[in-house]
């Protein structure tokens, strides 16, 4: 199984994510800009892990937007994508820490 694009707009996430980085989009601007994830819905989860990680073909169907555990020894797998690195950084600024 091959899913790399909304079905309702017919736009691959590639590309979607390619529009948000040039035209510096936020998740709901590149989603509102675009149409993905306003029809059926059922790319929401898709298009929200292509802006949050960079990946834009997947091999299965996703219910959320989670991180899968990382596999046992996988370094990469277990280093966080920039903007989730950003994100932890300021909860724990936030959190006094």
């Amino acid at each position: 199984m091959r899913i790399d694009r909304c079905v309702c707009t017919g736009r691959f996430f590639e590309s979607l994510l390619a529009q948000a980085r040039a035209e510096d989009l936020s998740l709901p601007q590149l989603m509102e800009r675009t149409g993905a994830g306003r029809g059926c819905g059922s790319c929401r989860v898709y298009v929200s892990r292509a802006y949050r990680t960079g990946q834009t073909v997947f091999g299965e169907l996703l219910e959320s937007d989670a991180e899968p555990p990382p596999a046992e020894g996988d370094a990469q797998a277990a280093t966080p994508a920039p903007a989730a690195a950003a994100r932890d950084r300021g909860a724990t600024r936030d959190a006094g820490g």
